[in-house]
Formats: structure tokens, sequence, C-alpha cells
């Protein structure tokens, strides 16, 4: 059995003052000291018990049974659900923009679940201080605390830009604090990174002394918070510089120099070490996903804990047999073996045919997306999906296109992380993988190419470093500098503008990245979001491969299905096609007919979530305080 920590609150009383509605609710509430049992804060097991309730932040996966668990809405298996990498049956409301007026919702829950959180945090902090003396285990967990308000922070960074930045706990009496102005997405981000430096100097690493034990956060997951930020906010401020989403009087270039020290201090600790063990695929970047116990796993910082036998299991399994597919964007964008584009490559190549995908390119292709070169399910996983229900699609190399028998809505069916295991099948405990040693390494590849100081030598132990694992060729600086850089599109999320090799790495980051929620805010803080987005009709596998299998009698009874007549394929009848014959995922929707408009976003506008006007009418009534709305809101 997996000793893992559980996810709790102090107790319910606190609990329930904690989570409650907006500053108007607040403002009813008595104040947290006395809510608490006077005897509290005295050890370090209580700054545990208290900071375990954070854990809820995290996401989660999809079909979770985890008592009172709380954190994100979303599926983890769908945080790329919306970008252009990802498509399901019908278009993410989200990328559909163009009927919208631009009016602010009134509420918003992730603006007023977020301030009830950082209220907690708050608390939490200033109440930690009184826990004497102040040892190893004191200072891991008053580590942990400067972590969750920098993760908050950040995710309402991204979502809204600057923001009112509060760090004190604030009771009725404190108006001014309460009703403060935004702070400019500069100081914001500043002011994350402070926190994250207090997170790093206070933590231990993984697995090392009291506090960084299993599931907990950590030093080497704080320093890739870090490099987060600071890419991120470095990056908008560079790329968004002139337009109605530019920082004044700042390009980045601060930030971004921030990366290389805190990722080089990662790199001085972790070294080489990644996670190279295969499993029973051997294929260690789709297993890297798929470790019941991440405390193990070389390279993943912070991962969610799954434990049927001590706070619940997950359903997994629908990572696989339920997911959206993967579109031709994510498809196209991976090199070939050789670590050329695919414009450029001397392999036969043919986009049309996964087996020829799988077989010459880049091999976290076939890792990622399911190719019929592995054969009938059945064969790669005996038992895998019998163990109840039946799944007919285990018996077929090929995936079914039809809205039944678990389908893929473009015939790239994810398999990253594939889990081979029938006992995994409804209750898991699979560990979920939310930060790891190659993102870290990514984000300083990137910063020094952005900056104009990227050496060979750096991307050696970055790039290479993680390309090794999977028997990938290595990026040579030289021989990517020499394309013609008409080869990078900007309908791909790249920028011809820019050196090769600052698009190159955008290229390594959808590839290694690919399905762990990176590409919408990448698109964003690339400034290129409408470009990508505006006009595109997502794309899946093209029909002829499977029309080949599914129409054949000998090869649907070769692997083992008496009659064709329930998966004989004709476009038009359960799914359908573009006049190219790729699939098209949205084929019931006008807008991704021949002719239609396909996915929109206001450029002037959608770059930011709109400021509830709940909040906006309250800063004023309340605290007569302008709370300023994002461009093109009202």
């Amino acid at each position: 059995m997996k000793s893992k920590i559980k996810y709790i609150v102090f107790t319910v009383i606190l609990l329930a003052t904690f989570i409650g509605g907006c500053k108007e609710d607040f403002l009813e509430r008595k104040p947290l000291d006395a809510m608490t049992d006077a005897s509290f804060w005295k050890t370090s097991n209580d700054l545990k018990v208290f900071v375990n309730g954070f854990y809820q932040l995290f996401p989660r996966y999809i079909g979770n049974n985890v008592a009172g668990s709380g954190g994100s809405t979303f599926a983890n298996h769908l945080l790329d659900h919306p970008s252009d990498i990802i498509a399901s049956t019908s278009p993410h409301s989200s990328l559909m923009q163009l009927q919208n007026s631009g009016q602010a919702p009134n509420s918003d829950n992730t603006w007023k679940n977020n301030y009830n959180w950082i209220r907690q945090i708050n608390y939490f902090i200033e109440n930690s201080k009184k826990v004497t003396p102040r040892g190893e285990s004191v200072n891991h967990y008053i580590g942990e605390g400067y972590f969750f308000r920098a993760w908050v922070y950040f995710e309402m960074l991204t979502r809204y830009g600057g923001v009112p930045y509060i760090t004190k706990s604030l009771n009725v009496s404190d108006k001014e604090e309460l009703f403060k102005p935004r702070d400019s997405r500069y100081d914001v981000a500043k002011w994350i990174i402070q926190d994250l430096d207090s997170a790093i100097t206070n933590m231990n690493w993984k697995g090392a002394g009291t506090g960084a034990g299993v599931g907990r956060v950590n030093k080497e997951a704080a320093i890739i918070m870090k490099g987060r930020v600071a890419l991120f906010e470095g990056t908008w401020e560079r790329y968004h510089s002139g337009s109605v989403f530019g920082v004044s009087g700042h390009n980045g270039t601060d930030l971004l120099q921030l990366i290389e020290p805190a990722i080089q201090q990662l790199i001085d600790h972790q070294g080489a070490n990644l996670f190279t063990s295969g499993g029973p695929l051997n294929e260690a970047y789709n297993q890297l996903f798929s470790q019941q116990d991440a405390s193990k796993t070389a390279g993943v910082f912070l991962y969610r804990v799954y434990d049927v036998s001590l706070i619940g299991g997950h359903s997994f399994y629908e990572k696989m047999v339920r997911a959206p597919g993967f579109t031709d964007h994510l498809a196209n964008a991976y090199l070939d073996r050789n670590g050329h584009p695919q414009v450029l490559s001397q392999f036969p190549v043919d986009e049309k045919n996964l087996y020829s995908q799988g077989e010459y390119l880049d091999p976290r292709f076939r890792q990622t997306i399911w190719t019929p070169d592995k054969g009938p399910m059945k064969k790669v996983a005996p038992g895998f999906g019998e163990n109840p229900p039946a799944l007919p699609t285990s018996r077929y190399p090929y995936l079914t296109l039809k809205q039944n028998d678990y389908f893929s809505p473009t015939g790239y069916r994810p398999w990253k992380g594939a889990i081979l295991d029938a006992n995994e099948y409804r209750n898991g405990s699979t560990d979920d993988v939310l930060i790891r040693y190659e993102e870290g390494l990514l984000a300083y590849a990137e910063a020094k190419a952005v900056l104009g100081t990227i050496t060979q030598a750096d991307l050696d132990k970055t790039v290479n470093l993680i390309r090794s694992r999977v028997g990938m060729a290595p990026m040579d600086l030289n021989t990517v500098n020499s394309w013609n850089s008409s080869i990078y599109k900007v309908s791909m999320g790249f920028d011809p503008s820019q050196p090769n090799i600052v698009n190159e790495i955008r290229r390594e980051r959808l590839v290694e990245l690919a399905w762990e929620g990176f590409r919408l805010d990448d698109l964003r803080r690339w400034a290129v979001f409408e470009k990508v987005i505006n006009g595109y009709k997502p794309k899946g596998a093209h029909i002829s491969q499977f029309l080949a299998y599914y129409n054949n009698p000998d090869s649907l009874q070769k692997d083992g299905y008496a009659s064709t007549a329930p998966y004989a394929l004709t476009p038009g009848a359960g799914f359908d096609i573009d006049s190219e014959g790729y699939i098209n995922p949205f084929y019931i929707t006008p807008e991704f007919k021949t002719g239609g408009a396909g996915y929109y976003i206001d450029p002037n506008r959608d770059y930011l979530s709109p400021i509830p006007k709940g909040e906006i009418d309250l800063y004023e009534q309340k605290g007569e305080v302008e709370l300023t709305q994002n461009p093109g809101w009202f």
C-alpha cells in the first residue's frame, strides 16, 4: 500500500468560514482568529494539517471519487481543450466568439473562489510564524504556503492580467486594502516570483529531510514554477509590446533573465536523471504518465496522489477510451526521426498513413498517439477492456470512427500515459503528473533562445537530454539556423520573423508537453492566438486507411469479429470528412463545413477574461474605487 497524504482541511468550522461568496459576503464574516482553536499553531504537524487543505487546488482526473475533492472543475486529461491540438465532437465555446458582444458576466467563480483561497493562504502564512522553534519541517510547510499563494495568483495573472494583490487575511476594518485597485501585471508577476523564492528557500528537495514527503510540494516544483511564471510573463511582455495587452516600460528581459540561474540550480541538483524505464511497452515517454507511485518516478516533482485504499481513485481509463482526439496541428508538428521538419525529410513520411507516421517520425508521435502498428489492443494489453464492459475496439488495430464503441472523433486517439492494468479501469490509483523536470529544461532553452544567448551546450543539457530518452536525434543549432524560415507557418503558432531556434523550441515544447495544459497559454503569451485559431477547422487523420481496414471483411475476421456490418464505414453516416479526405470532427456544425468561418476569437479582447461586472459595481458602491475592466469588455 502506498503511504500518501490525505487532502484534508483543518476543521469543518474553519472550512465553512473560508468557502463562500463574493466580497459582500466576506464583509459579514467573523474574524478568522475567532473561529480557530486557541491551542492551534503550536507544532509543525499543525501547519501540515492546515496546508493539506490547499492540495485541493490542483487539477484532477475526470470521474475521480475522492471524498470532498475540490480544486479545478475541469478534468486533467482535458487541459489542452480548448486549443488547436484537441478536438471533441463539437467546437469549444470559448473559441467560438464571433457573436460575443463583449459584455462581461456579473460573476465569475474563478475570481470568487481564488480570492477565498487567497484569504485562507494569507491566514496560514501569517499564523505559521507563531510556531516555534523554526525547524526544518516548520520551514518546509511555511514554504508550501508561499507556493500555494503563488499558484493561485498565477492563475489569476494568466486569466485576468493585473489583479488586486492582497497578502494579509483581511477583515471588516481593512476597507482600504479590501477595495484596492488592480495592481499592474508586472508587479503581480514580480510578487509571485518573490513568493516562489520564499518557497524555494524554505522547502526541501523531493524526498529529502522532513516535509517534502510523498505527494507534497517540494523545492524542485517551486523552481520550475518560478521558471513557468517568468517565462509566461517575460514572453508576454516581449511579444505583446505595443498592443492593448502590452506592459508599458517593460520588455520581458529582466524576467527572462531569471530563468537560467533558477533552472541551473535544479540542473545542478538533478543532473541527467530522467525517467527512462519503458515498462511493458518499452516506451519511456508514454509510461512516464502511468506510474502508480510517482514518488519513485525520476523527474516528476509534483503530482496529485490517488490511492483507492486511502483517498479514492479515478477513471484514468477514460483518458484513452472517451477522450477527445488530437488534430492535424499536433500530428504535423512532429519532426522526423533524424530531427528534420517533415517538409525537409528524406524519409517517405506519408501524413495520410498512421503506420508511416509512427515509423518515420519522432518516437514521441507513436508514444502520444495510438498507431495501428501496435496491433489489436488486446495484443498490447491482454484482457484490456474486457473487465467489464467488453470493448469491441480492443480487437482492432484501427480505431472506430462512428459515435459508438468508444470511437475517436479525429482518428488520432491519445495514447500518452496508457495504463495497461485492467484493475485501473474505473477506480485507479495511478498518480497524476503536474510538474516535471522537462518543463524546466524547456523553459531554460526557450528563455535563452528568446534572449539570443543560447548555445549548443545549452541545447545539449536541455532539449537533447529530453530527446535522448526516446532515441530522438539531437537538435543541432547550426542545422536549425540553416533552414529557410518559410517552413515556420504562423497558423501553427510559429513566427517566421523570429530566429529559427526560437521556433524550434516552440515546436519541441508542443511535442513534449502535448496534453498537459500548456498550449493555450503558449499561444496567448506568444501573441499568436488569433493567428492560429481564427478560421481554423480542426482536421483529423486521413480516412483512406480506415476505409481500407473496416470495409475489408477479411481484415475484420482476421482480428476476431465475425460480422462486418457494424463497422462498415461510409462518410456522412456517423462521421464525415473534408474535401481532401481528412476526418472532420465538427462536421455537424455549420461553421466547420465547406465555406464555414471556423473558429474565431477577438484579437483585441479574448487574450484576457473579463473582470466580473458584479465585482466592478461592488468596488464602486462599497469602496468608492474603480476596478478597471480588461480591453474589449464592458
